[in-house]
């Protein structure tokens, strides 16, 4: 995949590190993000200077990680970003080495789905689309597709049946892994992304829950923080989108979180996102605000805690805690949710509206977004509880009296605001994300209640006018049964009869017997209905009677009395 910027090939990166504060470099770092092909960035930093790489291989990575640290004391904190770690095989044994990350850990950073796992969840994706009423014929194309847009293959992986599984759960927004090593502690899960705003309206209802991509994270003791994303997997293009240009736009958003850390990283970047204060991440700048005597740490000094020395923390702590924080925080996931407000609100109106007369509701549209907005926002919810339970892992692990890192040699630590940040970042995920969650589902729940009992409310009106017509075609029933007797008698062939009868006989006739009937039926249907219900209690006992007296005249004459009699009776 292109970006839609001329960006040279990535062998023409340069390996070595360069000034990030410069111009050239700045433009270069944002175009190696937006690449397919690039491998891989190392930023060092400090309060005054930044330094960036990119594309470095195995034998410069075992370089980077075994230098003195001596010798990199103007660039105490160090960035180390990998992209698809199924192919940087070497490069990942390098840092796994390093920081002692299990042969387990490091198989499934380093595993990816096969094309033919790839093929089965593009046939869920697929029946799922089906399922809401979409044609995907634009598949994203695998290894061997003919599409314009071609994921490089991957090396053969035996997947067994154990992997499969573990391949299968993480696909769940709802499963995060977490690690720690006696020099690292590693958190994965899975981050949202933006989905690419189609160029036409779409016929059918799109799922609110954005597409998702693995990220692991790891926050190391010399003062070096890890981030390694996964090899992407792609939504479904729709159809009549141009595949290409959906691809790349959903690739920039992608890394659009990763992109907005490591520019603001250098002296240019930061006011690109001021009008932006939720993609901020001020952590060159905050490193300003601590006291100009506090002294540096290099990275393999991370045994001496600054919590024993300073109130405020070393540099080196500050910059590498709030880096671990920003790449954790990413608010892309909270957009969705406004979408959600809308569509209850659309919805709300659509069932209300429903109890006019002549509003058809369409409950083949109602029920079924209510659905899957429902299940959507559980999955938001499942997401979010996810990031909660991540966040209590962090904060007990970033402790500097943290029980459970007390008997590593070189303990992994957070400094005093990133942990603060991290808890309020809990708050805000359980008392802004999380709660509103929960007022949406319930009203999700109040809505169909309400839906159900209006459209209950409707059937009884229409069983009432449909009850309402019967009575009146009955009682006109009523009011012409004597005319039509009337008439018939006049039409008797009786010639005794019609040559005493005339036209004024009739019509006389006529008039008496439909006031009678009239009045019958307008003012004595009550009393008719009366002297019913009179008949039919006599008709009752006299069943009664006739029943009791048949039962004793078959005692008397020595038949047993059954069951069956009685009944027959």
């Amino acid at each position: 995949m292109s970006s839609s910027t001329d960006v040279p090939p990535p062998d023409a990166f340069a390996t070595a590190f360069q000034d990030f504060d410069l111009e050239e470099v700045f433009k270069r770092a944002e175009a190696h993000v937006e690449h397919e092909d690039s491998k891989n960035f190392v930023v060092e930093f400090g309060l005054e200077r930044a330094q960036i790489a990119f594309n470095l291989g195995f034998d410069e990575v075992r370089e980077l990680l075994d230098q003195d640290p001596d010798d990199q004391k103007d660039y105490p904190i160090r960035w180390i970003n990998i992209w698809d770690p199924s192919i940087q095989r070497e490069v990942m044994d390098a840092i796994g080495d390093r920081y002692g990350f299990s042969p387990r850990l490091l198989r499934l950073m380093t595993t990816s789905k096969s094309p033919q796992d790839e093929a089965r969840r593009h046939r869920e994706r697929k029946r799922v689309a089906i399922r809401h009423q979409r044609t995907p014929k634009d598949l994203e194309k695998g290894a061997g597709g003919n599409g314009s847009f071609q994921m490089k293959p991957l090396a053969p992986v035996e997947v067994n049946d154990n992997l499969a599984l573990y391949l299968q759960v993480k696909d769940t927004v709802n499963y995060f892994s977490t690690d720690q090593t006696r020099k690292a502690f590693v958190i994965g899960a899975n981050w949202v992304h933006r989905r690419p705003k189609p160029e036409r309206k779409l016929p059918h209802r799109t799922s609110i829950m954005p597409p998702k991509h693995w990220q692991w994270l790891a926050l190391c003791n010399d003062h070096t923080v890890l981030s390694i994303h996964e090899r992407p997997s792609f939504e479904t293009v729709p159809e009549k989108e141009d595949k290409q240009d959906w691809h790349i736009q959903e690739f920039k958003f992608m890394r659009a979180h990763t992109l907005a850390v490591l520019l603001q990283l250098s002296a240019r970047g930061f006011e690109l996102y001021k009008n932006n204060p939720l993609a901020q991440s001020s952590i060159r700048q905050s490193l300003r605000k601590l006291p100009s005597t506090q002294p540096e740490i290099s990275r393999h000094q991370s045994g001496v805690s600054f919590f024993n020395n300073s109130e405020t923390g070393s540099l080196a702590d500050e910059g590498t805690s709030n880096l671990f924080y920003y790449l954790f925080e990413d608010y892309v996931a909270a957009g969705p949710l406004k979408a959600a407000e809308q569509e209850l609100e659309e919805m709300t109106h659509k069932i209300l509206s429903s109890t006019r007369r002549k509003k058809v509701s369409k409950s083949f549209e109602i029920i079924p977004t209510l659905h899957y907005l429902s299940k959507d926002l559980r999955e938001f919810k499942h997401l979010f509880e996810n990031y909660k339970n991540l966040i209590s892992k962090i904060i007990a692990v970033g402790k500097p009296d943290s029980q459970l890192t007390s008997h590593f040699d070189y303990k992994v630590s957070l400094s005093n605001s990133a942990l603060s940040r991290f808890d309020r970042l809990g708050d805000r995920l359980q008392y802004l994300m999380l709660n509103t969650i929960e007022g949406y589902l319930e009203e999700i729940g109040a809505l169909s209640t309400t839906y159900f009992n209006l459209t209950q409310q409707k059937d009884s009106q229409a069983t009432a006018r449909l009850t309402r017509s019967a009575t009146l075609l009955a009682k006109l029933s009523v009011f012409f049964l004597p005319i039509s007797f009337m008439t018939s008698y006049f039409s008797v062939q009786i010639e005794d009869l019609y040559l005493y009868w005339h036209g004024t006989t009739y019509w006389y006739a006529f008039a008496v017997i439909a006031s009678v009937s009239f009045v019958s039926l307008f003012f004595f249907s009550r009393i008719l209905v009366f002297f019913i219900d009179i008949l039919e209690d006599w008709s009752a006992r006299l069943g009664d009677w006739s029943g009791a007296r048949y039962r004793n005249a078959r005692s008397f004459l020595g038949f047993k009395v059954t069951d069956g009699d009685e009944d027959d009776s």
